[in-house]
């Protein structure tokens, strides 16, 4: 898995709110305080926790743009609609989801990492 040379220009530094070490490479949101959180099930997402912050107040990195890897938390298809599942990881987005990317490579199952496209501001709610 290859990153383009610009990913971490679509870095963002948020204040993690407790620590977050153990979720790297899942979706998070905005929480109280511009702190970030990692998303629940079919909850949108600011973007891919890039680095792995272990104490509330230090710096976390979110990838909020571009094709972020994310970990699957079951099998993904080239081209699914991807929403985050309870532990913020990439699952296929079923009704009522909110569609935060679009699966670039597949995913064999659980604790793979997987390429999306994220899709930011352009997120929608899968009818």
């Amino acid at each position: 898995m290859a990153y383009s040379a610009n990913i971490l220009g679509y870095g963002r530094k948020y204040e993690a709110a407790g620590d977050i070490s153990a979720e790297q490479y899942t979706f998070f949101k905005r929480a109280a305080n511009d702190t970030v959180v990692q998303s629940g099930a079919g909850e949108a997402a600011v973007g891919v926790l890039w680095n792995d912050p272990a104490a509330a107040g230090r710096t976390a990195v979110v990838i909020t743009g571009g094709e972020p890897n994310v970990y699957a938390g079951a099998a993904v298809a080239v081209g699914d609609e991807i929403a985050a599942d309870a532990n913020g990881n990439a699952v296929t987005a079923v009704s009522t989801d909110v569609v935060v990317g679009i699966a670039r490579e597949a995913a064999g199952g659980a604790g793979e990492l997987v390429r999306i496209d994220f899709l930011g501001e352009a997120q929608y709610t899968k009818a």
